[in-house]
């Protein structure tokens, strides 16, 4: 599958990779659309100082369900429409607990701290939003 890459900086390509495969709590989301914001930007020119790199950017998405464990929390199917909620949360500190999951002491956030859905394909690993 195709992907957009950020190796450092300024440095920025279409790249192959392989097409992760599902575990356990995740689903395989094909991304259907994909913003592109000012922390994106920011993650280009190197201004944003949260990125590492090299990275794959992405972190406004939509997409379809192309596989999720049939057992999962909410019911989602295959073939559902979804959007990302791009922080991946603990759910258990105590931010998490008021419900303040952005603040988590654990945060990642999609194309920032972890790989993001600027493909074809995102693996979706953690919660199962409304």
């Amino acid at each position: 599958m195709k992907t957009i890459k950020l190796s450092e900086p300024r440095t920025i390509s279409c790249v192959e990779t392989e097409k992760p495969g599902p575990g356990q709590n995740e689903a395989l989301i094909r991304i259907q659309a994909a913003g592109i914001c000012g922390s994106d930007i920011g993650a280009f020119r190197g201004t944003n100082k949260l990125v590492s790199y090299p990275r794959v950017i992405g972190h406004e998405l939509a997409g379809i369900i192309e596989a999720i464990p049939e057992d999962n929390p909410k019911g989602l199917t295959i073939g559902d429409r979804v959007i990302i909620d791009p922080y991946l949360y603990c759910g258990t500190c105590y931010p998490c607990s008021i419900g303040r999951t952005n603040c988590c002491t654990d945060l990642k956030v999609l194309g920032v701290h972890i790989d993001g859905g600027n493909g074809r394909i995102l693996l979706s690993s953690g919660r199962y939003a409304d």
